[in-house]
């Protein structure tokens, strides 16, 4: 090789493997770097990650952090790190990455911590009713966007310690007023020193308006000892320096003052409930005032009288009641009371100083007195309390059963008076002889009087008789008693009665047209004795087996002699009674001479009409066993049926005769209540049928089992105009419908049926029904990442069929299968079906897959989280959010909080954008920070801030 030619081999290969080391080394290499005061220097906002790298990095890559707390801190494209937005202590990595090369390279920072800047000056302060104090809104800088680690400790001084610091969360209600030391930490990073800030807390007294206990007195109270009134005597625990108030009685002077004159009160406005108020300041603006209100209640009070009268047994038992309306208001009320030990309750309804209400009956003994009294109040409507004591003298009142009773009688009969329930003067059941007469008052209104008599009572009760020559005349009669030296009551003791005449006897018959077939019925009356008027007879028809009335009717005659017809032409033919009375008899007690009743029976179409049946009958030899006798022809008949060789023939065949094909048989019937054998016969011929069995031209037809095949489907040759009958058995079995499912391999037997006739002999089908196994898939759920695109295409990943196709449906059953270009949509299912391209068949059932589209990893779609945003309407940048974060982590939440430690904001997949308010109020401009919190898998909660820039 000449030297030229060797020289330039030399200077080749020399380019190749600078330009081989040059693309190794294009991403530069990893290194390491330590940084502890981060807070010191404002230019660690702007940190320059790609100044670090070792190496000869090219510039042009991207940057990545995993760990998202750092997300927003780190500008993918420039490498420029804002350090301050780390707000964690601890290893930080970040990877720059040179597409070109496709090499990558890491700076590692240890980053020490900052605790934020003491505060002990004052200006951290507590109210005693806080329960939840956030300590870390006590730490922070005059310097924008300087904030503490969020992942220190925080502890209390052992000179103050209370035990209830927990977390970043002190407890000043539990812990009480005074001041407490904390101490805020963060550890040491490698040779980064521990860092701590202090914070000096007073926890100030809430005010303390103390335990109100309010007072209660009636209206009609002496209140003379409650005429200066001091109110801090209702209070339990208050602060001495508070003020009182109240509502409109003047009672307080100033707000000094604290006595009231309760008896005034009640005297100037009554019944009531008056309010006084007591309020408390803080001595720190960090607590609220308190109240605490003392109720006067001054309650209404029943003052009154009440008054019950004297009443009858049935009567309403009201009880009047007056009252003084100016110690009691308007309203519905429930009035307690006692009768004899017994206590009750009552609705009333009082108004201007008066009212009612009604006694429980089943509290008052009859026949004697008794004490009421009102024991008790409450108001209904409108509600109000009521002074439980009552101011109203009972009163008595007696309940009386006194009655008197008389029965109806005939004319010119002595009437029986029964009196009971008698109560003498003093109210007690009379015993013993009294003075006694009685009033009759006659149907036409006159009265007549009786002398007066000794009756005598025993236990109340007492029994006369009245004579009959009273009672001459029918109709409606009064009798009235009066009895001397008895209780007096307003109880009626009278009774009314009736007198009701005795009937005259007559003679009356029925005769029957004809008892066999009647047509028409005589009822005849011979009644000559009975004077000139009306006088009234029932008769009906009634049927003899369902004793069912067919016909009723009443008939109108006058004295001497009738004769009238009953007309049962009308009637259906069957067996009756018909029966004739006298109404009066019926309905009067007195039945002297007056009581008939005449019966009858009789038949309608008393000879049965001739059976009916066709002429002509075809029997089916397949549906008898043993072929069909006289009991398989069909005839229609009343009564008994009889079969004869002939139409004069008088040998009746026994119904178990076989037939014969091609004979005429004839039918005649008898009734069976009177045992009357038709005069004509029906001829019926009989003939018999059998169809030819059916063929097919295929024994074992082939169905798919997603198909579901029924009998219907399988093709059966039976002729023209017949059909084709399915059994489960080759003889008898049972029959089939034609919607039964086929079952693979199981036989079945058609008939020909002809005209309703099958045939004794059956062809037997085995059908075949090919079932295709479902799908077996690897996964019930399919996990993407949206970002990609992914379609039905993607789902074929999840299938590994030889024998079998595979498709995609939307649908669990029914629709058609999805092309494979069409996109996946996220926690929609997809079913997948096996076909079988050798029968035709698919699988019954689809296999369902879950689609899951959140399976992204954040560094490969360029996820960052915005360090700021500016609402001022301008339509760009006006909210804050996260973009794509709904994809890769679907179930995240977002919170945004003040330097303060004040939510402002909670957001989610359904509420992914701040808008810069707070409810209705705008935040200001400023540093805010965020916790997003990923929800998926190990992927750690992320702290951070941004800024608000209007």
């Amino acid at each position: 090789m000449n030297k030229l030619k060797l020289r330039f081999v030399i200077i080749a290969f020399l380019l190749l493997s600078f330009s081989n080391f040059v693309q190794g080394q294009c991403a530069g290499s990893d290194s390491t770097i330590e940084i502890c005061n981060k807070d010191s220097d404002d230019t660690n906002r702007s940190y320059n990650l790609f100044s670090q790298l070792g190496g000869s990095p090219i510039a042009g890559g991207t940057w990545a952090t995993t760990n998202p707390e750092n997300f927003y801190a780190l500008n993918q494209s420039t490498g420029i790190l804002d350090l301050w937005r780390i707000n964690n202590y601890g290893t930080h990595s970040f990877t720059y990455t040179n597409t070109s090369c496709n090499q990558t390279a890491t700076v590692t920072i240890n980053l020490g911590g900052y605790p934020g800047e003491d505060n002990i000056d004052g200006s951290a302060n507590a109210c005693g009713d806080d329960n939840s104090v956030n300590l870390h809104g006590f730490l922070g800088s005059n310097v924008d966007g300087k904030v503490q680690d969020f992942n220190g400790l925080w502890e209390e001084d052992p000179s103050t310690v209370t035990n209830q610091l927990e977390g970043y969360t002190f407890n000043a209600q539990a812990a009480g007023t005074g001041i407490y030391i904390f101490t805020y930490t963060v550890p040491a990073v490698n040779s980064c020193a521990a860092r701590t800030a202090t914070v000096v807390l007073e926890v100030h007294p809430p005010a303390e308006p103390g335990i109100a206990n309010s007072v209660t007195f009636c209206a009609n109270d002496d209140l003379s000892a409650y005429t200066n009134f001091d109110l801090y005597g209702q209070l339990t625990g208050e602060d001495p320096n508070g003020t009182w108030s109240e509502n409109g009685t003047g009672q307080l002077s100033d707000l000094n003052d604290s006595f009231i004159n309760i008896e005034e009160l009640n005297t100037n406005f009554g019944y009531g409930t008056y309010s006084f108020t007591y309020t408390v300041y803080p001595s720190h603006p960090v607590c609220e005032k308190r109240e605490a209100t003392v109720n006067i209640d001054i309650l209404p009070v029943l003052v009154g009288t009440i008054t019950a009268d004297d009443i009858c047994l049935g009567y309403d038992y009201e009880v009047n009641l007056a009252y003084d309306d100016t110690m009691l208001h308007n309203g519905s009320f429930l009035i307690e009371y006692t009768i004899n030990n017994s206590t009750d309750i009552a609705p009333a309804l009082l108004t201007n100083g008066s009212g009612s209400f009604m006694v429980n009956q089943n509290l008052v003994p009859l026949n004697r007195t008794v004490t009421l009294e009102i024991i008790g109040i409450e108001s209904v409507s409108p509600m109000r309390d009521v002074c439980p004591r009552v101011i109203v003298p009972p009163t008595t009142f007696l309940v009386a059963s006194s009655k008197a009773d008389v029965q109806d009688i005939c004319i010119e009969n002595n009437a029986e008076i029964q009196i009971t329930e008698i109560l003498d003067a003093t109210g007690n059941l009379a015993n013993g002889n009294f003075t006694t007469n009685y009033e009759i008052t006659n149907p036409d209104g006159s009265t007549s009087t009786s002398t007066s008599f000794d009756l005598e009572f025993t236990n109340g009760d007492a029994a006369f008789t009245i004579s009959g020559s009273n009672f001459i005349v029918e109709g409606e009669y009064e009798v009235r008693p009066s009895i001397s030296n008895t209780y007096a009551t307003n109880c009626p003791i009278a009774d009314i009665f009736t007198v009701t005449p005795v009937p005259n006897t007559i003679q009356l018959n029925l005769i029957v047209d004809n008892n066999c077939d009647a047509t028409q019925i005589d009822v005849l009356v011979d009644a000559p004795i009975l004077p000139n008027g009306t006088y009234t007879i029932t008769y009906d028809v009634t049927e003899i087996i369902s004793n069912s009335v067919l016909t009723t009717n009443t008939i109108n005659f006058t004295g001497g002699t009738a004769a009238y017809q009953i007309d049962v032409d009308a009637l259906p033919v069957g067996n009756y009674t018909a029966s004739v009375r006298s109404i009066q008899n019926d309905a009067t007690p007195c039945r002297i001479d007056f009581e008939f009743e005449e019966n009858e029976n009789f038949s309608i179409g008393g000879v049965p009409a001739a059976p009916v049946a066709a002429a002509n009958q075809n029997f089916c030899m397949s549906e008898y066993t043993g072929g069909p006798t006289l009991m398989d022809i069909e005839v229609t008949a009343e009564g008994d049926i009889l079969f004869y060789d002939t139409d004069t023939d008088t040998d009746i065949l026994p119904i178990s005769t076989a037939l014969i094909d091609g004979e005429d048989y004839y039918i005649s019937n008898t009734d069976t209540l009177n045992n009357c054998e038709g005069t004509d016969r029906v001829q019926v011929t009989v003939s018999f049928g059998n169809p030819e069995a059916p063929t097919s031209s295929n024994l074992n037809p082939q169905f798919c089992a997603e198909t579901n095949p029924i009998l219907a489907n399988i093709e059966i040759d039976a002729g023209i105009g017949n059909s084709v009958t399915w059994f489960d058995a080759l003889t008898g079995g049972n029959e089939l419908a034609s919607t039964t499912t086929i079952i693979n391999n199981q036989p079945y037997f058609a008939a020909t049926n002809t005209n309703g006739c099958n045939s004794s002999e059956r062809l037997t089908i085995i059908p075949i029904v090919n079932s295709v196994t479902p799908t077996q898939l690897s996964a019930d759920v399919l996990a993407v990442c949206g970002l990609d695109n992914p379609t039905v295409l993607t789902l074929r990943t999840l299938v590994d069929e030889f024998d079998n196709d595979v498709f995609w449906f939307s649908t669990e059953t029914g629709g058609t299968p999805l092309s494979d270009d069409i996109p996946l949509v996220t926690d929609s299912i997809y079913y997948a079906e096996n076909y079988d391209p050798t029968t035709g068949c698919s699988s019954a059932t689809r296999v369902p897959v879950t689609i899951d589209l959140s399976n992204c990893d954040p560094e490969n779609y360029d996820f960052f989280i915005p360090d700021g945003f500016s609402p001022n309407a301008d339509g760009r940048n006006d909210t804050f959010f996260i973009p794509n974060i709904e994809t890769i982590f679907p179930n995240y939440t977002l919170e945004i909080i003040n330097r303060y430690g004040t939510t402002l904001f909670k957001g989610d997949r359904g509420k992914p954008a701040w808008n810069g308010k707070h409810g209705s109020a705008t935040a200001p401009n400023g540093v805010y920070f965020y916790i997003i919190n990923y929800n998926k898998g190990n992927s750690e909660s992320i702290q951070g801030r941004l800024y608000l820039n209007r």
